[in-house]
């Protein structure tokens, strides 16, 4: 019980370290759906914009929804696409004045963003007792401002450091990589690729990046929000040694235009030994013979790669629903969220997809812990999690790191030309977004 426990502690410690929020804004409801009795008119209608949940393999989510509305009488339009073309569809449409859904994709990166601009919808006259003092803390704060709730997370991704431990051994290695030099030492001692990841010029690349820069201690941005890539000499390390590795061939050169999907598949068919930062499901999917050539093969490393060891990082890329202002269904939008974020539906999602729970005694559940024991060692690399900096401005940092970042890999640029190429596209999107 005392592992349970600090299984828990360590997890719900980490995701409230993870961040800090800045911003304020929200408006009142101007909407409702309901009668004099509170109850919520049948034949309502909402719209839902949600990104492609990755780990969701079997539908699960748009199963639930439709069970929502045989339940409820209240009508979904579930609208589902890949991260960037959701985003791209909600940034369009708020940025516009909005109107067109109900509940979005509220992903961590934009908290300061919406928030701000008063996109997103206060949640408090919803939140119960049970909702505020039940879920995970850390990933109730990070979605909340100056006392408001604004968003409930549907999708808790926490990045963790998985590895073949078959063909390590089939290598005499005994331990994972610890560090970036041992990464590369595993390439050339393979004669072949260590790890594929996605560094390719979208958001996700970008997560990838901030991963590898964080991890040899660097930083994009000072804790005021200030853009000190070109001087900050962590970042420097990390570029060299991204760029000696792209050109080595320590990992994938195809991780330039590769997604997520595409790096879990070649994983899943033993095409590299090293999972960096995978997601909770890719565990549970590499013991699916369905899916995966390496049932049995998969460990779990309780510490991340980093420079020397001691610069621990995971990313924590957690994705909320949130109540857009402009919604004329808030009261129906806000029952959509409580029922797919109920804990009953939390341990199913845990359980059929292994997806990371929001709820917090469910990490001290008897049936949970039984199907997956590597949440011991998820806990311990939970406790580093970092993920976006909380600024106004971080779709222009996103599309910044992404682009430049391409052609210092490559070697079209030199290391240090890129990073200051990258200073000055940070300090003008700073400097455009304070006017």
């Amino acid at each position: 019980m005392k592992k349970k426990l600090w299984l828990v502690l360590a997890l719900v410690a980490a995701l409230v370290l993870a961040l800090a929020l800045v911003g304020c804004g929200g408006t009142e409801d101007e909407g409702t759906t309901t009668g004099d009795d509170g109850a919520v008119a049948e034949g309502t209608k909402i719209t839902v914009i949600l990104p492609d949940n990755e780990m969701d393999n079997i539908g699960l989510h748009r199963e639930r929804t439709e069970q929502f509305t045989a339940e409820t009488g209240i009508e979904v339009e579930l609208i589902n696409k890949g991260w960037e073309a959701a985003a791209d569809d909600i940034l369009a449409d708020l940025a516009s004045g909005g109107g067109s859904y109900d509940v979005i994709e509220f992903d961590n990166a934009w908290i300061a963003k919406f928030v701000e601009n008063g996109w997103v919808a206060p949640l408090n006259e919803y939140m119960t007792d049970e909702i505020k003092d039940g879920m995970v803390p850390g990933l109730l704060d990070l979605f909340s401002d100056d006392g408001n709730y604004y968003g409930i997370v549907w999708n808790n991704d926490t990045r963790f450091y998985m590895y073949n431990s078959t063909m390590l051994d089939e290598l005499g290695v005994a331990d994972a990589p610890k560090t970036w030099d041992e990464v590369a030492e595993l390439a050339e001692k393979r004669g072949d690729i260590a790890y594929l990841d996605t560094y390719k010029q979208e958001q996700m690349g970008t997560n990838q990046l901030m991963f590898v820069v964080y991890s040899f201690g660097g930083e994009f941005v000072d804790d005021d929000g200030n853009p000190v890539i070109g001087t900050d000499p962590g970042a420097f390390e990390a570029y060299t040694w991204l760029q000696k590795a792209y050109e080595d061939k320590v990992f994938g050169p195809s991780s330039l235009t590769i997604d997520y999907e595409e790096v879990a598949q070649s994983f899943f068919v033993g095409g590299f030994p090293l999972f960096l930062q995978a997601w909770p499901g890719v565990y549970a999917d590499s013991q699916d013979p369905d899916m995966s050539k390496i049932v049995g093969d998969i460990a779990v490393a309780d510490y991340s790669v980093s420079k020397t060891g001691a610069e621990q990082v995971v990313l924590t890329l957690p994705e909320a629903m949130a109540i857009t202002t402009t919604s004329k269904n808030k009261d129906a939008a806000w029952k959509y969220i409580e029922y797919m974020s109920s804990k009953e539906f939390d341990k199913e999602r845990s359980t059929k997809i292994g997806s990371l729970p929001i709820w917090s005694d469910l990490y001290n559940d008897d049936e949970l812990l039984e199907l997956y024991p590597y949440w011991e060692s998820f806990g311990l690399q939970a406790q580093h999690s970092r993920g976006y900096p909380v600024i106004v401005w971080v779709d222009d940092f996103a599309d910044i790191v992404a682009k430049v970042s391409q052609k210092i890999l490559a070697g079209n640029i030199g290391v240090q030309e890129g990073l200051d190429e990258m200073q000055k596209l940070m300090e003008d999107a700073k400097a455009m977004s304070e006017q």
